[in-house]
């Protein structure tokens, strides 16, 4: 019999023929069916890892108002793995998808703030936490004519971080490595008047600043405040939600307003803080679409450790980091 630990050296090993696979087959499946494995696939990971099952219950806990008692607690944990596995399910079709096809299955709020801030000239940053289905929101922007940037951290094999690159330019979205010259790619995006699009509430580098995030202080990504400093750009927050029936609801709220003070550490500081603000208020609306697998607060770490690469999901492809 296959240990776990032999498993994970044979999906080490083939990881693009497996993801190449995988989206290949969810891509021909009627939506029903591809949502059904999602949930089924949730189901059997969430019974499989009860460690990590338990820190989900506690990440969401802390989204959801504290101690729900065992069995509610329970309960929105394994929707946390239905969300997130339904997110990898649709993510992998996505390659196929038409404009029509997307626009079927896809709601939008607060569309005119994409206009009000494109009408500044400056470009855009569209944020948001690992919530919903982040690419299923950047794929139906882009096929409407809004050409979008990402930033995908570096994954090894190679191979794979090109298929993953490949895969997302097949549904509009040019992917750059997260190296030391993507912020000056970023800018450059934003010069031309386009979208960026972040994935920014893990900070997976331990490079960001500490503030508060639902009721503990911890490390935040500061890369968004930072290039929205630097470059003009207006911030729109976001949260890209899971409905039935394989179709999505787009929240996107108000450009972020805010006033220089003249000191640009200061000024990172207070507009990150009000993008994780924004970040709360979306992660709340529904808290088992956020998915949070990894330790994120100094409380779940004990003393002297450090989150592993495996926790910190510098593993897991989410291509906006």
């Amino acid at each position: 019999m296959l240990s776990r630990l032999n498993i994970q050296r044979v999906f080490d090993r083939n990881k693009r023929v497996i993801f190449e696979f995988a989206s290949m087959f969810l891509g021909v499946l009627p939506t029903s069916f591809a949502t059904a494995l999602a949930y089924i696939g949730g189901m059997v990971a969430f019974v499989l890892s009860p460690n990590k099952r338990l820190l989900v219950r506690d990440n969401l806990g802390r989204v959801s108002g504290g101690d729900r008692g065992r069995l509610k607690g329970d309960i929105l944990a394994l929707r946390g793995y239905f969300s997130y596995a339904r997110y990898w399910v649709e993510a992998l079709a996505l390659g196929g998808q038409s404009r029509r096809e997307l626009n079927a299955r896809i709601g939008f709020y607060g569309f005119e703030h994409v206009y009000e801030a494109l009408g500044r000239r400056k470009g855009l940053i569209f944020t948001t936490p690992h919530l919903g289905n982040w690419d299923f929101g950047a794929a139906w922007l882009a096929s409407g004519g809004y050409p979008i940037t990402a930033v995908m951290e570096e994954l090894e094999p190679k191979e794979l971080f090109d298929w993953f690159a490949a895969h997302r330019i097949a549904f509009g979205v040019h992917v750059i490595p997260a190296s030391a010259s993507a912020f000056g790619e970023l800018a450059k995006t934003l010069g031309r008047n386009q979208v960026v699009a972040l994935v920014a509430d893990r900070d997976v580098v331990n490079s960001g600043l500490k503030l508060p995030f639902f009721g503990e202080v911890t490390s935040v990504p500061q890369g968004v405040a930072l290039l929205s400093l630097r470059t003009g750009a207006p911030i729109i927050p976001a949260g890209v939600y899971l409905l039935p029936g394989g179709c999505h609801y787009v929240v996107a709220t108000k450009p972020i307003t805010f006033v220089r003070s003249g000191s640009l550490r200061e000024d990172v500081s207070r507009l990150t803080e009000l993008v994780i603000e924004r970040y709360e208020s979306l992660i709340r609306a529904d808290p088992a679409q956020w998915h949070l697998f990894q330790p994120n607060w100094p409380s779940q770490i004990k003393t002297g450790d450090s989150p592993s690469k495996e926790q910190s999901g510098s593993r897991v492809p989410h291509g906006t980091d």
